[in-house]
C-alpha cells in the first residue's frame, strides 16, 4: 500500500492560525480519499494532537491536508502552479471579500453564504523564494466529516429534493460576484477577477493520450447507440469546445458571467442532513478550476453528471426554473442593480446560446464521476491512461451519455 506523503513543519504552519498559545505536538496522517475520488491533488486526513493555552489540556484537531498529486503526469495535467493558487486565493481573498459584501448589505447571520469550509493555513513551499508549488505545498483544513458531513456516491447522484437544495445554495454562489461586479468594481478586480484565469485543461496532455481520448468518445457514443448521423454531430460539437478551450475563449460578458467553481460534480460537495434526513448543510470543495464565465456552464454541468432523476429528459426546465427564481430573489436582496435584465426568457436563452460549449465538459467527466471503483488501482498506478481503460465504465455510463445526448438532441443544442 503507498504510503502517504509527509507534510514536514506543521507546527510552523499551523500554530499561527489557532488560539494564541495553543501549542502542536505532533499529527498523524492517513489517505482520506479513495483511488478515482479525486484526480488533481493528494487529500491526506490529519488528526493533530495540540495542548490548548486556555485549558491546559490536550485536544485533538480533525483536519484535511491537500497537496499536489504524486503522479508527475497529473501535476502537468492539472497545471499545478495555477490551480493551487487559485484555490488558495478563493480562502485568504475571495471569500473575505463576498462576506464583505454581504454584512454591508446588513444581510441576517442566516443568509450569510456558508458554502465553504475553514482554511486553516497554505503554502506553496517551505522555500520563502520559491514560487512553484512543490512537494512541500499544502492546505489545511477543517475536516467536515466529524461535523456530520458526508459525500453520496458519485454513481448514484442526488435526488431531486437534494439537487434542488443544492442549486439554491449555487445561485447565492454565482450571485454575490455578480452583484460585486455591479456594485463594487474595484473590489472584483482586485480580490476576485484577477483569480479567475482560464485555463486549457487538456494542454498538460500530449496528443497521443488527446486521440485517443477522442477514438474512446467515438467508441462510446457506438456503445451508447448513438446513431452515426447524430454521432458525427457531437464530435464536430466537441471539436469546437475543444478549440474554444485551446485557445481560452471566454462567454460573452453579461448579465450571467460569474465566478464559476467549473467542477461541481457529487465528490465536490458535502452535505449534512438533520436528525429527519433533511439537508441541513453544504460544503463545496475544491475551487482550483474557478474562472469567469456563464453561470449556465456550472448548472449544466451539475444538472447532468450528478443528478439522479429517470425522467430528466422531460424536467430538466424544472430545474432550471428552480435555480432561476432563487439566483433572482439572491440578486434582489443583494440589490443588485439591473434587475430587469434578469427574467427567466433571457435565461433561458443564455442556457441555449452556452450549452454547445460546455458538452465536451461534461462527456469528458462522466467516465470519472461513473467510473467503477474496482477498476481504479493504487494512487501510485494513476495516470492519464486510466479513462481509456475499457474496463472502467459499465452499463450506467452509457445510459447516462445517452440520456445526455438525447437531452442536447431535443433541446437543439447540438
Amino acid at each position: 500500500m503507498t504510503q502517504p506523503p509527509v507534510i514536514n513543519n506543521l507546527k510552523e504552519l499551523l500554530e499561527p492560525a489557532l488560539e494564541p498559545g495553543t501549542q502542536v505536538l505532533g499529527h498523524q496522517t492517513t489517505f482520506l480519499t479513495a483511488p478515482g475520488d479525486n484526480y488533481g491533488s493528494t487529500m491526506l486526513a490529519l488528526t493533530v494532537d495540540v495542548i490548548s493555552a486556555a485549558t491546559n489540556k490536550p485536544e485533538q484537531l480533525q483536519l484535511v491536508g491537500k497537496m499536489r498529486p504524486t503522479s508527475e503526469e497529473f501535476l502537468e495535467i492539472f497545471q499545478i502552479d495555477v490551480t493551487f493558487v487559485k484555490e488558495a486565493a478563493v480562502y485568504s481573498q475571495i471569500v473575505p471579500a463576498m462576506l464583505s459584501l454581504q454584512k454591508e448589505l446588513a444581510c441576517p447571520e442566516e443568509e450569510l453564504i456558508d458554502v465553504f469550509c475553514r482554511c486553516y493555513s497554505t503554502r506553496i513551499s517551505l522555500d520563502p523564494n520559491n514560487s512553484k508549488v512543490d512537494a512541500d505545498g499544502v492546505m489545511l483544513f477543517e475536516n467536515l466529516k466529524p461535523a456530520g458531513y458526508v459525500t453520496e456516491d458519485r454513481r448514484v447522484g442526488f435526488s431531486r429534493d437534494l439537487a434542488e437544495f443544492i442549486l439554491k445554495k449555487l445561485s447565492l454562489f454565482h450571485a454575490i460576484p455578480i452583484a460585486l461586479r455591479y456594485l463594487k468594481p474595484d473590489v472584483f478586480n482586485t480580490s476576485i477577477l484577477k483569480f479567475l484565469v482560464k485555463i486549457d485543461i487538456d494542454a498538460g496532455l500530449n496528443e497521443q493520450t488527446k486521440e485517443r481520448m477522442m477514438e474512446v468518445v467515438r467508441a462510446d457514443f457506438v456503445k451508447a447507440g448513438i446513431q452515426d448521423d447524430l454521432s458525427k454531430r457531437l464530435l464536430a460539437l466537441i471539436d469546437d469546445c475543444r478549440y474554444q478551450q485551446a485557445n481560452l475563449i471566454s462567454d460573452d460578458i453579461n448579465q450571467y458571467c460569474s465566478m464559476l467553481h467549473n467542477d461541481l460534480w457529487v465528490n465536490n460537495m458535502m452535505i449534512k442532513y438533520d436528525e429527519n434526513g433533511k439537508p441541513a448543510g453544504l460544503k463545496f470543495v475544491d475551487f482550483q478550476l474557478i474562472q469567469m464565465d456563464s453561470l449556465v456552464r456550472d448548472v449544466l454541468f451539475f444538472i447532468l453528471t450528478s443528478v439522479s432523476d429517470s425522467k430528466l429528459e422531460n424536467t430538466i426546465d424544472n430545474y432550471f426554473e428552480v435555480y432561476f427564481n432563487s439566483l433572482l430573489n439572491d440578486l434582489t436582496k443583494l440589490r443588485c442593480p439591473n434587475l430587469d435584465q434578469f427574467t427567466f426568457e433571457s435565461f433561458l436563452d443564455e442556457i441555449n446560446h452556452v450549452a454547445p460549449r460546455e458538452f465536451y465538459h461534461i462527456v469528458a467527466m462522466l467516465r470519472v464521476v461513473l467510473a467503477k471503483k474496482e477498476s481504479i488501482p493504487e494512487q501510485s498506478e494513476l495516470d492519464a491512461q486510466l479513462f481509456c481503460n475499457d474496463d472502467l465504465v459499465e452499463d450506467d455510463y452509457f445510459g447516462r451519455l445517452s440520456l445526455v445526448v438525447q437531452i442536447y438532441e431535443k433541446k437543439g443544442w447540438v
